[in-house]
């Protein structure tokens, strides 16, 4: 269970394509959940439900925009090393 009253830091985890996908589809099911579920009970949502859903939404948006800016990263330094690998060849071709 979601304990909003925890001490908040910052974490750092390396996680494989496939956990970070994992990931992502549990937040976007947990998320869709409650946008789906409440409206249909016809229950107004507490504070906390709120603020949970807040939370799972910013969690997911965040976690969504570093695996891009990740993928995007890894591109340019295997676009890199490939230009580099090239240039050597080259460089002994000649």
């Amino acid at each position: 269970m979601l304990d909003l009253n925890s001490d908040i830091r910052k974490n750092k985890i390396e996680l494989l394509d496939c956990q970070v996908d994992l990931i992502l589809k549990s937040l976007e099911m947990y998320r869709y959940m409650y946008g789906f579920i409440y409206p249909r009970s016809n229950q107004s949502l507490t504070n906390e439900e709120n603020l949970r859903i807040s939370l799972v939404t910013d969690t997911f948006e965040q976690i969504l925009s570093e695996y891009n800016e990740s993928k995007k990263n890894r591109k340019n330094q295997d676009q890199e090393q490939n230009r580099i690998i090239n240039y050597k060849i080259l460089t002994k071709l000649a």
